[in-house]
């Protein structure tokens, strides 16, 4: 296996304004929920919302391609953003937020 794929959810994208730092986010809660061997699945999953995993708090899913290592970056990366109307995930340009923060689904 060459490359993983990991499907992160995320409660928020947001400033963290008790720091004075410009880089400082607050993404609340984050959960990995799974990984998988092809962006195809991973996209799945996420697009279909399985196992409910938005689990009511999740607005944000990060699916990130990883290679092996230690201490790796992810290579990769697509975001989804939480369509309460419609009730599923759909993909976004990458937030400037996450510009300079990567490995969300893997520490």
């Amino acid at each position: 296996m060459e490359t993983i794929y990991t499907v992160t959810l995320v409660q928020k994208i947001s400033h963290n304004d008790s720091i004075a730092s410009p880089h400082i986010y607050d993404f609340g809660d984050r959960r990995c929920v799974g990984w998988f061997d092809c962006f195809e699945e991973a996209n799945c999953v996420v697009e279909n919302n399985f196992s409910d995993m938005r689990d009511a708090i999740y607005d944000y899913a990060i699916i990130e391609k990883m290679e092996p290592g230690i201490l790796t970056v992810d290579i990769a990366r697509v975001v989804y953003k939480w369509n309460e109307e419609k009730h599923s995930y759909e993909k976004i340009a990458t937030p400037p937020e996450l510009e300079h923060t990567s490995n969300f689904g893997i520490g």
